[in-house]
């Protein structure tokens, strides 16, 4: 007959659970959760994941910079700090980052920056494997609609 101790109890790794619970611009909740280890980079995932499902509210061009939501910061940063030039999705990281003293990863500002090309906010031109950017000129009293 075969006997297993159990576990000391500090050796036991329990799963743990991560919920995250929202409503979207039209009101309807949304919940995912995390079942098991929890990283930084797992929840940072998610909270990006929350700001594209609970969209962007319309927003005046200088208003976007004191929005907590990443897209709207970065939009805020480019329209204000490259407006008048071509530039790439590494000037647009380099310019959200001294802006805001914050990292963005790459892959992020590039799914941003096509975002807001679909939206009419930026041209996108492509030169073989280089995709450079501009900011369209907007008249000052519309209002930019960047809803994801």
């Amino acid at each position: 007959m075969k006997c297993e101790t159990p576990a000391p109890e500090h050796l036991v790794v329990k799963p743990r659970r991560f919920k995250l619970e929202f409503y979207d611009d039209e009101g309807v909740r949304h919940a995912i959760t995390i079942d098991g280890q929890i990283t930084r980079e797992k929840v940072g995932k998610l909270l990006d994941l929350v700001e594209l499902m609970a969209g962007t509210p319309k927003a005046t061009p200088s208003a976007l910079s004191v929005s907590p939501r990443k897209f709207d910061r970065l939009a805020s940063a480019i329209i204000s700090g490259l407006k008048d030039k071509a530039f790439t999705a590494s000037d647009a990281k380099k310019t959200f980052e001294t802006s805001f003293s914050e990292k963005i990863p790459i892959s992020t500002v590039s799914t941003y920056l096509t975002r807001l090309a679909e939206r009419g906010v930026l041209d996108r031109t492509e030169m073989g494997r280089m995709v450079s950017y501009k900011v369209r000129s907007v008249e000052p009293k519309s209002l930019l609609s960047l809803r994801p």
